[in-house]
């Protein structure tokens, strides 16, 4: 591992068989970080993690399929749980505080439900549970004539520029050039997503682990009513609000996200 103020270093490792890009800093109890579908660790994570960095051990992954790791032929939460359980055997790491944002916190949940002895605390970002499909619906939206179609309605709800206008209400807290990175990076992005979604396959299981949602009350792209659906679903999590925040509260907020961090549990 690297010294306590160390920024975090990049690494590659090969676990089962996958080229998986990693990044590792700090010193003190495990932080998993599980970015978002709009890019890698770095983007979702670098504006925390040097602070984080100060109380935490810090393992940020590119998950497969994106950013400097290699995709999965046939992705799926629990293929990436695997892997995340894969990537702590090999740092000898007992426990993790599990973080994911947006669709990693679908991939945070998964992990927490198949390894609750792994998982310290699970704290979930604007993002939640991915839903099964029903498989009439499965066969449809994987169609010859309709698969197409439901790609490019995917993108659009969630690369667009309207998209992003409702997750982001203070686009002027972003750095530089955030938008243009997700935008140039949408279609990969997007397909990886679309095809894990296409192989859930079952419900996510309620993890049984302790549990923290943090929300930015100005994303309108998944809104107040989804979080508040997100903690009846887990009966008994911490609920913590960043007013004003949008989609990504550690990259618009990143001193309040960090105290935030500090305090859970």
């Amino acid at each position: 591992m690297t010294s306590r103020n160390e920024h975090p270093q990049p690494r590659d490792l090969v676990l089962s068989g996958q080229r998986l890009h990693v990044r590792f800093g700090g010193a003190g109890p495990a932080l998993l970080l599980l970015h978002s579908a709009w890019g890698d660790a770095e983007m979702s994570w670098s504006a925390v993690w040097n602070d984080l960095g100060r109380s935490f051990t810090i393992i940020a992954p590119d998950m497969p399929g994106f950013g400097a790791s290699a995709a999965l032929t046939k992705p799926s939460l629990a293929s990436n749980a695997n892997i995340l359980k894969e990537l702590l055997d090999e740092q000898k790491v007992d426990r993790a505080i599990v973080i994911g944002n947006s669709f990693g916190a679908a991939v945070a949940i998964e992990f927490a439900a198949a390894f609750p002895e792994r998982t310290q605390r699970l704290v979930l970002v604007n993002g939640g549970y991915l839903p099964a499909l029903p498989g009439f619906l499965r066969k449809l939206m994987t169609s010859r004539l309709l698969e197409q179609w439901f790609r490019t309605f995917m993108r659009t709800a969630a690369y667009s520029d309207k998209a992003l206008a409702k997750a982001f209400p203070a686009p002027a807290k972003l750095p530089p050039g955030f938008l243009d990175h997700i935008g140039r990076n949408a279609e990969i992005h997007s397909r990886n997503v679309f095809n894990t979604f296409i192989n859930q396959t079952k419900p996510q299981i309620r993890p049984s682990v302790p549990a923290t949602i943090i929300w930015g009350t100005g994303d309108r792209l998944t809104g107040m009513k989804q979080a508040e659906a997100l903690w009846k679903w887990l009966g008994n999590a911490e609920f913590m609000t960043m007013v004003g925040a949008g989609h990504m509260p550690q990259v618009e907020r990143p001193d309040v996200f960090v105290e935030a961090i500090r305090n859970v549990g």
